[in-house]
């Protein structure tokens, strides 16, 4: 089953809702070399647990980049939604 990779952007930062198993997978390391330092985990009684982050423009720009990678090589776990505030 795929699991959703929900990314809101509004004018000041950007949002990412991650499935737990991603963070799991590589995730974690690359928020490091990001300077990341809060994340913050949920359980979703639908989708199971969840990692909520909150970055700034560049900042999500690199790990938007990276999750674009990670989707390339598992097109059959994970899917993007990519929503923008109006």
């Amino acid at each position: 089953m795929e699991e959703e990779i929900l990314i809101i952007e509004n004018t000041d930062h950007v949002f990412f809702n991650l499935p737990y198993r991603l963070y799991e997978e590589g995730l974690r390391e690359h928020l490091k070399e990001l300077g990341v330092e809060k994340v913050e985990s949920t359980d979703d009684p639908l989708g199971g647990r969840r990692i909520i982050i909150v970055l700034d423009k560049q900042s999500a720009l690199e790990l938007k980049a990276w999750i674009t990678i990670q989707v390339s090589k598992n097109s059959s776990r994970y899917f993007v939604t990519d929503l923008e505030e109006i």
